[in-house]
């Protein structure tokens, strides 16, 4: 898993880039203001409806995927597929109808400080972006069919399409100045970055045909299995809506812009990490589940953990000393100013944590759904959401904007005890010493990294420009934190090291 993990992430990193490409050139073009927090207001649909298609179906379809084919064939769940996808697309006609009717009560939910031309702005993007719920509900299923068929390479790939399309719309955007074509390109980009699935998963044995029957004891076992997901994932987004809601209240409307700045730098890290960890761990420890080998299930859950936190840990803690470096080399020009980049820049130290324990949460959850169990883990995640609403509202009063991130970082910490607490009750342990020993040595070994960081940064910046001041710290305490690690003695480590000698002496 370590070695395809690596790739992934080296993929990952390729299109976080383009991300954070489109990102600058958003903050260049449109900063962080008005249009940028009505854009971000009209893809809140959408964004949840992908955030809880993704976790919640994939979590339930590989899981019900490995039974049929273990039962019945590969004929019979490929048809279970065709189903899943057709019963779907009912559902996702459903939700746009609804979506569409009632765009602008949901744009002032979400948003309670839009009104009068924004507000109408707003429903009007809302309106046009909605159609992109299909090809979401779409890519959730032939996600995981391509996982189950070890490609993780093309899911990939997809948001590298989507930020090109994104970036010429921008660009655009600011030239005629005409905010539809944001709306318009991003819905093209939420479309045709999924152009290569049905391609694809052609090849892998894979074809689509109209089926729908919702009487499908798969298809019932299925819903059974992923609506507590679903509940937990639609929690987690929640939480996301509830925070922009509350800035929009109490902070004005641009502050939903810059919740989204912070959140977008830290989305780099779970994205290169989390997801690539979990999506090439997920199918492994289903299959591992479904033969109930629960004890080498739990060394495969050990290991992500591990891998996990030995990228998470140094990342998350790199961002909090050096966040003001950080933003304002991403996105301080132009539109987005200086008072923009210490406000993010605060934000995004604060939020940071939150990494961290979410990856715990997201890495100790798929063990629960591969053996169908899902329950617990909505019920802690229900739990989460409510202590971050309950915090919300203490800490701003002391912190103000930053009270927000607090107490999503503080709910998820909560949250990621509960959930250790529950995998060691319903699974046992998970070579606890070791693993706590793994962590503490990635802990120590991120502390030096980041104390060599700051020196450095900051030794460098008396005679030097801030940009190349980031760079080099950052490179050297990259450097420094791999010998640390090199010589920490961690397994996953030590297997890498022993995998690179055998391939060295082979060539020669």
């Amino acid at each position: 898993m370590g070695q395809t993990t690596i790739v992934l992430m080296i993929l990952t990193v390729i299109s976080k880039i383009f991300g954070f490409v489109r990102e600058s050139v958003m903050a260049s073009y449109i900063g962080a203001g008005e249009l940028k927090s009505i854009y971000t207001t009209a893809i809140t649909i959408p964004t949840f409806i992908m955030g809880i298609s993704t976790t919640g179906i994939v979590s339930g379809y590989i899981p019900i995927y490995n039974k049929v084919n273990s039962e019945k064939g590969e004929a019979a769940a490929n048809d279970f597929t065709n189903n899943l996808l057709n019963i779907l697309m009912v559902f996702g006609s459903i939700a746009f109808v609804f979506s569409f009717i009632f765009a602008r009560p949901i744009s002032k939910l979400f948003s309670p400080g839009l009104a009068g031309d924004s507000l109408a702005l707003a429903t009007s993007f809302t309106r046009i972006i909605c159609l992109s719920i299909f090809p979401f509900l779409y890519s959730s299923v032939i996600r995981g069919f391509l996982n189950i068929k070890d490609n993780f390479t093309d899911p990939i790939f997809t948001p590298i399409i989507e930020d090109i399309i994104l970036i010429i719309s921008i660009a655009l955007t600011a030239k005629i100045e005409n905010s539809y074509i944001l709306i318009i390109g991003a819905l093209l980009a939420n479309i045709i970055q999924f152009i290569r699935f049905p391609f694809v998963s052609k090849k892998l044995g894979f074809t689509y045909y109209r089926r729908v029957n919702f009487k499908d004891s798969y298809v019932k076992y299925l819903m059974v299995l992923i609506i507590p997901i679903i509940i937990s994932s639609a929690a987690d987004q929640l939480s996301i809506i509830v925070d922009n809601s509350v800035a929009s209240a109490f902070f004005g409307e641009s502050s939903v812009s810059k919740i989204f700045y912070a959140k977008t730098m830290l989305g780099f890290i779970m994205g290169v990490v989390t997801m690539s960890v979990t999506s090439v761990a997920f199918p492994l420890i289903a299959k591992l589940a479904q033969e109930d080998k629960i004890e080498d299930m739990k060394k495969e859950v050990g290991s992500a953990v591990v891998i996990a936190m030995i990228l998470v840990i140094p990342a998350t803690l790199g961002m909090m000393v050096l966040s003001t470096p950080i933003i304002k080399i991403a996105f301080e020009r132009n539109a987005f100013t200086s008072v923009d980049t210490t406000i993010v820049a605060n934000l995004m130290s604060v939020y940071a944590p939150y990494i961290i324990f979410t990856t715990i949460i997201n890495i100790l959850s798929i063990a629960f759904y591969s053996v169908r169990e899902s329950r617990l883990p909505v019920v802690i995640v229900l739990g989460q959401q409510v202590l971050n609403l309950i915090l919300n509202f203490i800490f701003i009063k002391l912190l103000g904007l930053n009270g927000l991130a607090l107490a999503t970082s503080a709910s998820t910490a909560v949250g990621s005890i509960c959930m250790l607490i529950a995998f060691y009750k319903r699974f046992g342990k998970l070579k606890e010493s070791k693993n706590i020993l793994a962590i503490i040595k990635i802990l120590l070994s991120s502390v030096v990294m980041i104390f060599t960081a700051n020196l450095i940064y900051n030794i460098l910046l008396s005679n030097n420009s801030f940009g190349i001041s980031l760079l080099v710290s950052v490179l050297l305490a990259i450097i420094v934190y791999l010998v640390c690690i090199w010589f920490a003695k961690i397994d996953i480590v030590d297997g890498i090291k022993e995998n690179l000698n055998y391939r060295l002496k082979g060539e020669k």
